[in-house]
């Protein structure tokens, strides 16, 4: 947890860093934030912490708010709205505007809404309750089933997303980094579907509630690190090179007017920042469209993309491009 929230802390110190923005580094925040709940909703739910059980609430609120709505389901909503804006951008070709961000919103609030309000004022007998004997929560049976229901159907989810986004440009595609935290999480998810469902009394022993929480901080902590060690590393230590390495491979696709499409078009939605951009981007993205116009055989942009990164790449390199 410690090495993540550096790693974290330091992606968000340096999200103008080019291969650590196209991370998307707002959703990545979030995913952050599903990823600490879960943590301390999994430690909360299986052992009994002095001074956490001292109120009435206490197994509601870690196993049921912390742990499932904004841990395990917070968590599989970001992360396929995260893949979802990239096919949005470079797929469809189409803005993120405003709204895309408050729809997603709104099926977040609305899995609230439909599941945490029930599960609340439910008695505890039909969802979660603590048993002071094994210092841990134990749920109902109609809260196992719901909730599996809902995660599975998120998580099959995250896998179709994966999939249908393999083909997007190199540079901004994590198949490989998702397929490693799917087979993770699956494996973690495939045990507490048969501990909850089938093996029902596993909560007696406390071997087993331990392999449960490590295997869900495994899950949970390990995304993260995933998604940002290899840019955080190379920020770090080949700062530069990287960088370039970043804006040749998108060169290389013919992508960099599509990822200036991209910044100038997440103002809609995002406050605007000022990005210093280099004057090795510059005529990178320059190159890019020079090739694109090559490719269309006319003397003028192949696309309006394409315009904007010419049009952008004529300052000196000493002004910031505001995006």
């Amino acid at each position: 947890m410690a090495i993540n929230t550096l790693v974290f802390a330091y992606a968000a110190w340096n999200h103008k860093y080019p291969p650590l923005r196209a991370k998307n580094m707002p959703l990545i925040a979030v995913l952050y934030v599903s990823m600490l709940f879960w943590f301390l909703g999994t430690i909360g739910t299986n052992f009994n912490l002095p001074g956490v059980f001292d109120f009435k609430s206490s197994c509601i609120l870690f196993a049921s708010w912390f742990r499932v709505l904004l841990g395990i389901f917070l968590f599989i909503h970001i992360n396929v709205f995260r893949l979802y804006t990239y096919l949005r951008i470079f797929r469809e070709m189409k803005r993120m505007r405003v709204h895309v961000y408050v729809i997603g919103a709104v099926v977040y609030l609305a899995i609230i809404v439909a599941y945490g309000i029930p599960v609340t004022v439910l008695r505890n007998k039909l969802t979660v309750q603590f048993v002071p004997e094994l210092g841990t929560c134990i749920y109902g049976t109609v809260f196992i089933e719901l909730s599996f229901a809902i995660v599975w159907m998120g998580w099959i989810a995250v896998v179709v997303v994966t999939v249908v986004a393999r083909n997007i440009n190199t540079s901004f595609n994590e198949y490989k980094e998702m397929v490693l935290i799917i087979i993770l999480s699956s494996i973690t998810l495939t045990y507490e579907t048969i501990a909850h469902n089938i093996v029902r009394d596993y909560v007696l022993y406390r071997w087993s509630r331990t392999l449960s929480t490590y295997m869900e901080y495994l899950s949970s902590q390990s995304a993260l690190f995933i998604l940002l060690g290899v840019p955080v590393y190379n920020c770090i230590f080949h700062r530069e090179s990287y960088r370039r390495e970043f804006f040749e491979k998108m060169r290389a696709d013919g992508m960099v007017a599509r990822y200036e499409y991209m910044l100038a078009n997440t103002t809609d939605s995002t406050a605007v920042v000022s990005t210093n951009i280099t004057a090795h981007e510059r005529a990178a993205a320059l190159d890019s469209a020079e090739h694109m116009n090559t490719q269309s055989g006319n003397g003028s942009p192949s696309s309006p993309e394409a315009a904007k990164v010419a049009s952008s790449s004529s300052p000196s390199p000493g002004n910031d491009l505001n995006v």
